[in-house]
């Protein structure tokens, strides 16, 4: 398994079971994205201390909207991943046209 799908793997899990994102999680996080970081699966530009506290916080904030009723649980997981493939995968290189709005 890759040091990327061990991080979208436990963003699973805490997601999953609403868990609270600590300081104990929030630094599994950041040491699963140095590790990610150190095999080019993630943006190695991003300060990971930073992007680890990002991560933790958007991890809560989904928890959040869950807890506000959210219904659609596997489409809330679906976008968060979306988001943070697109924020912490390195820059693509296929410059697809945009296509949100059309």
């Amino acid at each position: 398994m890759s040091a990327w799908d061990a991080l979208l793997d436990r963003v699973d899990v805490i997601a999953d079971a609403r868990a609270d994102v600590d300081d104990a999680v929030q630094a599994e996080l950041t040491e699963l994205l140095v590790g990610a970081m150190s095999d080019g699966t993630a943006d190695r530009e991003l300060d990971p201390g930073q992007a680890g506290l990002w991560l933790a916080a958007l991890l809560r904030t989904h928890a959040e909207v869950q807890d506000a009723g959210e219904e659609r649980a596997d489409d809330a997981l679906s976008m968060l991943r979306v988001i943070i493939t697109r924020w912490l995968h390195p820059g693509r290189l296929d410059q697809a046209p945009p296509t949100f709005g059309s």
